[in-house]
C-alpha cells in the first residue's frame, strides 16, 4: 500500500484522536527505531498493544470501526519499514523530532522515552550489547540511558549538562541508532528484514491487548 509523505501528519492526528494513553507521533517513532535495532526479533503482536496502553497498561484503542484500526495499522508499519529502509542506507536515518516553535529548539525527550520503551520489551538483548566489545554500541546505549533518566526525572544534571545533552542529542540519537543497528546486523544476520502486512483477522487475538478475539472485542464494530 503507498502512501503520500504526508502520511505522518495523517497519523500524527489518528494518534492525537486516541487520547492521552496512545504515544504521541515523535514518541511512537522512536519505538518503532527501538524495536528494529533490539538485539531480540520483537514481532508486532508482542508490541503494537504498547502504542494504546499508556503508562498503566490498561489503554485501549477506540476506532470506529475495523476499517479504521486497519488503517491505523498500515500506517504504522509504513514508517516501521520507512525506517527500516532508511537504516539499510547508512547516514540517512532520521529521527521524527518535534521542534519547539517558540525557541526553535529540538525536543528529543518524547522520542527517547519511545525508544526506551522499546527497550523495556526485552531487555536480555540490550545486556548482551553491554556485555559485548564494542565500546561504540555500549557508550550507545548508556547515551541512551542517560538522555532517558534525565527525560524522566529520575537523574539530575547540573544546568551545563542539560544545555550539552539539548544541544548534541539531535545529533547523536542518529548516530547511536545506526551504531546499534549495526551490532544488529552483524549479530542477527538471518533476522528478517521486512514484516508482512498486518491484516487483522476476525478470529485473531486483538491487537489492543485484550487477550480477547478481535471479532469479540474492537472488531464488534
Amino acid at each position: 500500500m503507498a502512501f503520500s509523505f504526508d502520511y505522518l501528519d495523517e497519523l500524527d492526528q489518528l494518534l492525537l484522536a486516541q487520547g492521552d494513553d496512545c504515544m504521541l507521533l515523535t514518541q511512537l517513532d522512536g519505538f518503532l527505531t527501538g524495536v528494529i535495532v533490539s538485539p531480540d526479533l520483537i514481532v508486532p503482536s508482542q508490541w503494537l498493544k504498547t502504542i494504546w496502553a499508556g503508562d498503566d497498561g490498561e489503554g485501549t484503542p477506540t476506532f470506529a470501526d475495523a476499517g479504521g484500526m486497519q488503517h491505523f495499522i498500515d500506517l504504522v508499519m509504513h514508517r516501521y519499514h520507512e525506517i527500516l529502509a532508511s537504516l539499510a542506507q547508512p547516514g540517512t536515518f532520521e529521527p521524527v523530532l518535534e521542534i519547539d516553535t517558540r525557541t526553535d529548539e529540538t525536543l528529543w525527550e518524547m522520542w527517547i522515552e519511545g525508544f526506551g520503551q522499546a527497550m523495556d520489551i526485552s531487555p536480555a538483548g540490550w545486556l548482551r550489547v553491554l556485555a559485548d566489545d564494542d565500546a561504540g554500541c555500549r557508550a550507545a546505549i548508556e547515551g541512551i540511558r542517560t538522555l532517558r533518566a534525565f527525560a524522566d526525572g529520575t537523574r539530575k544534571l547540573t544546568r551545563a549538562e542539560e544545555d550539552r545533552w539539548d544541544t548534541e542529542a539531535p545529533d547523536l540519537i542518529p548516530i547511536w541508532v545506526e551504531m546499534l543497528h549495526q551490532w544488529r546486523l552483524e549479530n542477527d544476520p538471518h533476522r528478517p528484514y521486512s514484516i508482512k502486512r498486518q491484516k487483522i483477522g476476525r478470529n485473531d487475538p486483538c491487537p489492543c491487548g485484550s487477550g480477547r478475539k478481535y471479532k469479540k472485542c474492537c472488531g464488534l464494530n
